[in-house]
């Protein structure tokens, strides 16, 4: 199912009839509810249909208990402005932000397909021109979010989503973003939140002035991981799985991954730098280096196969003859 990455059972009918009442609360009959199709620590994504707008839409609610407390309503607030103001296309947007009292709910564009978490069992390699297909949309959607002023602060495969038809990949929850603008956003970044597996060094260290350099950190990490087919670090727990980064240099890709073009390593490594002054300067330098690779390797690939399609070719007949003769 879409969004869903942990085989996430439908809830009791009792339980969806409760949803579908605070949204009722929220939104009257204007949307149709059909499934769950993902659950979080702090909300449930639901499938449902617009019948004012005519679409099929994601319906992200807030749990009530979460609801309560003032910072987890701002939070989620705050998300949605965010997803809403952050025009791009491969940026899951936000149509709508509903709320009342304890309630609220944010109505997103639904992107049928999976996650590139689901596309990543334990141990599996994707390929590098599909890797490539995904890191340089999502690098350019970063940047558009960085011109912003947000930090991302949570990438990793389960936020990257990847629509059935044409496997384009899209850029999705901005719950921990921080907008750079906002002293009461910036100071969230030294409470912990985020996904120790894929966090930065700094981001590990709690650091109040991580910037978007954290981002490229966490994307160089899902580039490695897709490649690799695993991170570049193991531990046995996620603590320290995040606190190794901050006293240890990643292994070079190829240590992992042979197979990986050498200069495609060079630019994942290069992102996975300790130091954030040494990764690229900016999500906009990363997709062109990207860039810059896949156009050599397709020339490369072109050339080899013309090469080898003329190998194969039967001299012309009036070759033939001089060579008899």
């Amino acid at each position: 199912m879409p969004f869903d990455h942990a085989g996430l059972e439908v809830p009791e009918s009792a339980e969806l009839e409760e949803l579908e009442r605070q949204l009722a609360v929220l939104a009257g009959g204007r949307y149709e509810i059909e499934r769950v199709i993902a659950r979080g620590g702090m909300s449930v994504v639901l499938l449902g249909f617009d019948r004012l707008d005519g679409r099929t839409v994601a319906l992200k609610l807030l749990d009530p208990k979460q609801g309560a407390s003032v910072e987890n309503r701002e939070r989620f607030r705050r998300e949605a402005l965010i997803s809403a103001r952050l025009a791009h296309p491969h940026i899951v947007p936000c149509h709508d932000f509903l709320h009342r009292d304890n309630l609220a709910a944010a109505v997103m564009r639904y992107i049928p397909g999976q996650s590139l978490a689901d596309l990543l069992p334990e141990g599996r390699r994707l390929p590098v021109d599909q890797v490539l297909r995904i890191m340089i949309p999502i690098a350019d959607a970063l940047s558009h979010t960085h011109a912003a002023g947000v930090v991302h602060r949570d990438v990793k495969p389960a936020n990257i989503l990847l629509h059935e038809d044409h496997g384009w990949p899209f850029l999705t929850d901005f719950g921990i973003a921080t907008l750079r603008t906002s002293e009461h956003s910036r100071s969230e970044v030294g409470k912990g939140f985020g996904t120790p597996a894929f966090m930065s060094p700094e981001q590990a260290l709690g650091r109040w002035d991580a910037d978007y350099r954290t981002d490229i950190y966490s994307l160089g990490l899902v580039a490695y991981r897709a490649l690799a087919g695993r991170l570049p670090f193991q531990a046995e727990s996620a603590i320290s799985l995040a606190a190794l980064r901050t006293v240890r240099d990643a292994p070079p890709l190829r240590e992992l991954a042979r197979e990986v073009p050498p200069r495609l390593a060079a630019i994942i490594d290069r992102c996975l730098a300790r130091d954030p002054r040494r990764r690229w300067r900016s999500c906009a330098a990363l997709k062109a280096a990207l860039e810059r690779f896949q156009v050599r390797e397709r020339s490369s690939t072109r050339a080899g196969w013309l090469s080898a399609m003329f190998r194969r070719a039967p001299a012309p007949p009036s070759l033939l003859g001089q060579a008899a003769s």
